[in-house]
């Protein structure tokens, strides 16, 4: 054997090695970084002094919603139902306006005048990264601004199609 024999098994070695290093150094696509925007809402409602209803609801963006009723509810216990993927959407752009930004719990402010007896929302935005923003709502809160929380989140119900489990329809 020649002398330049191991230099040309280490150029071989290195020619078949060269593409994999290659490869190997090339940039590796990153993965997806999760989104900031929500993927799922829910919403408690209740207790009051009396007989109001007392439940959970979620809705995700892939249109599922998810339905629990606690006590004073036409149905006890969970439920589910799939919507169109676009009620997902409505309930965000329906709510837009109140959402607090990711890591916020806010309670309704201007609450004067205020009924002491009246059931309590609390709704939660969360997304892919579990991070959520948090609003507290009491609907006992009757200025004109907490009232027209109050009906924004009174029609959820309808919208996901969850009201006749609520409470019955005439």
């Amino acid at each position: 054997m020649s002398r330049s024999a191991p230099f040309h098994v280490g150029l071989r070695a290195l020619a078949c090695a060269l593409p994999l290093l290659i490869v190997g150094c090339a940039q590796q696509p990153k993965a997806p970084e999760p989104s900031a925007a929500p993927f799922r809402i829910s919403y408690t409602v209740g207790p009051c002094y009396g007989t109001c209803p007392v439940y959970q609801v979620a809705v995700q963006a892939d249109g599922f919603t998810y339905f629990n009723g606690e006590r004073h509810t036409v149905v006890e216990g969970p439920r589910q139902r799939k919507n169109e993927t676009d009620a997902f959407q409505t309930v965000l752009d329906q709510l837009a306006q109140w959402q607090p930004a990711m890591g916020v719990t806010q309670e309704t402010q201007d609450c004067e005048p205020r009924a002491t007896d009246l059931p309590q929302y609390a709704v939660i935005w969360t997304n892919q990264s579990g991070d959520k923003a948090v609003l507290e709502h009491d609907t006992g809160c009757h200025s004109d601004s907490a009232r027209e929380l109050t009906a924004a989140l009174k029609g959820l119900d309808g919208l996901l199609g969850v009201d006749a489990w609520v409470r019955e329809t005439p």
